[in-house]
This record gives C-alpha cells, sequence and structure tokens, in this order.
C-alpha cells in the first residue's frame, strides 16, 4: 500500500550552490529507488539552526511531497542517514499534517501588520458617526 509522505530535510551549508543543488537533486533517489514517486520538491532557502548539529549552524532545507509504499519507508530513512550531507531529516505521513485554515475575519476589519509582532492582527476599521 502507498501513501503521501511530506519529508523536511536539512543539507549541510558548505559548498558552493551548485554543489547543494546538486545535492537536493540527489533526495529523490532513495524515494525512487524503492517505487516511490516524487510529486513536488521544494527547497526553502539557506536558514540559522536554532541551535548547533554536528558543528553546523546553518542548513539548506528542502521539502519532499512523495508516495512510496508503507513497509519500505524504513529504506528511505536509513539512506538519509547514510547521506553524510544531510544534517537531519524527518518524515511523516502527509494525511497526518494539519491543513492550515486562514482565520476568520469579523465583518469591517482590516488585516494591517502588528508592530509588536511584526504578524498580520485583524484590526476593527474605525466607523464614522
Amino acid at each position: 500500500m502507498t501513501r503521501a509522505y511530506e519529508a523536511l530535510v536539512i543539507l549541510k551549508a558548505v559548498g558552493t550552490e551548485p554543489e547543494i543543488a546538486r545535492q537536493a537533486s540527489q533526495l529523490d533517489e532513495p524515494i525512487k529507488k524503492i517505487g516511490g514517486r516524487v510529486e513536488s520538491a521544494q527547497p526553502m532557502g539557506r536558514r540559522k539552526l536554532a541551535f548547533r548539529i554536528s558543528r553546523q549552524s546553518e542548513g539548506h532545507y528542502h521539502l519532499l511531497h512523495f508516495q512510496a509504499p508503507t513497509e519500505r519507508i524504513g529504506e528511505i530513512e536509513r539512506a538519509f542517514r547514510l547521506n553524510e550531507a544531510i544534517v537531519r531529516f524527518m518524515i511523516v505521513n502527509a494525511e497526518d499534517v494539519p491543513v492550515l485554515a486562514a482565520p476568520r475575519q469579523p465583518a469591517g476589519s482590516i488585516v494591517a501588520p502588528s508592530r509588536a509582532t511584526g504578524s498580520f492582527q485583524p484590526t476593527v476599521a474605525p466607523t464614522r458617526s
């Protein structure tokens, strides 16, 4: 039985952009090797890690959406563990990932950035009397 999965992979940030792109393109190989199918691969860019992992303070994040046989996911995990370019990874069942719905806005509200947090918070538009 095949299922939809989502994998977040952090690659080492050492090397040139073409080298990192080559390493990212090789993330598909273990999935295809077991009979899976990669639906999408999104590079999420270079980011600072919250804490050092294997002497790395930055990493290149990549998000993969793929279909694979459930009984062979362990083989993908093993291939990712053996890949020296991968700092960390996480594979989850895509059906378990919640879909975030947009928050409902009250009538007459305007979405404006909050000065305190920088996030968008609804504010009530002033009414004229």
